[in-house]
């Protein structure tokens, strides 16, 4: 049944529609009707930089549009000239940060509340070497398809997160994750492995 607050909420994000069309083109160079922009996020990206986003997507700056709220807008950022960040079909992303120079991320991807995905340490470890910037560490992220992130993780440099894996809140991941596990803690470890199906089914 269309409830009359269901036509209104219809009403208002077709209003909201020219307004994503216009700001993806600005700042992505392309837009996509599956898209669901809840909040402008915030992109920074350079001209030469690749920024790939698939179908489906949700992005979700507004508190009121995440179970647990968001603290800040949707960050991406590709500034480097050979930077390339991919997101697959089917993704959700609330209040994230995802910034770097080679980041893949699959399909049907959950990205909670707070976290960062960052394929690289910002700043040089040595002290001596800490503001020249050719001496900055970056590798590569990978986050497979059906991949869920927990809120407030942390997703460092060279990480891949095999598909159909959990990591929990709060977590930082500073290593590989096998396929179908739950990882959880700082650094983060594999805690259990992900059951067949029926198994969740019968406990609920």
């Amino acid at each position: 049944m269309v409830t009359f607050k269901k036509i209104i909420r219809i009403l208002l994000y077709s209003i909201q529609i020219p307004l994503d069309f216009v700001y993806c083109y600005w700042y992505l160079g392309s837009w996509d009707w599956s898209w669901r922009l809840w909040g402008f996020p915030l992109v920074q990206k350079h001209s030469k930089a690749k920024i790939t986003l698939g179908k489906d997507l949700i992005l979700c700056s507004k508190p009121e549009k995440n179970s647990i709220g968001v603290f800040q807008k949707v960050i991406i950022k590709a500034i480097l000239p050979n930077a390339i960040i991919k997101i697959g079909n089917n993704v959700g992303i609330s209040g994230a940060t995802i910034s770097g120079s080679n980041i893949h991320i699959g399909d049907n991807v959950l990205i909670g509340s707070g976290v960062l995905i960052s394929d690289s340490d910002a700043h040089p470890i040595h002290p001596d070497l800490r503001n020249q910037n050719e001496y900055i560490i970056s590798k590569p992220i990978k986050i497979e398809d059906d991949v869920f992130i927990g809120a407030r993780s942390i997703i460092l440099k060279g990480v891949t997160i095999g598909r159909g894996s959990v990591i929990g809140a709060g977590s930082v991941v500073s290593k590989s994750i096998p396929p179908m596990s739950i990882a959880a803690g700082n650094p983060a470890k594999v805690i259990s492995q992900i059951q067949n199906v029926d198994y969740y089914l019968q406990k609920g």
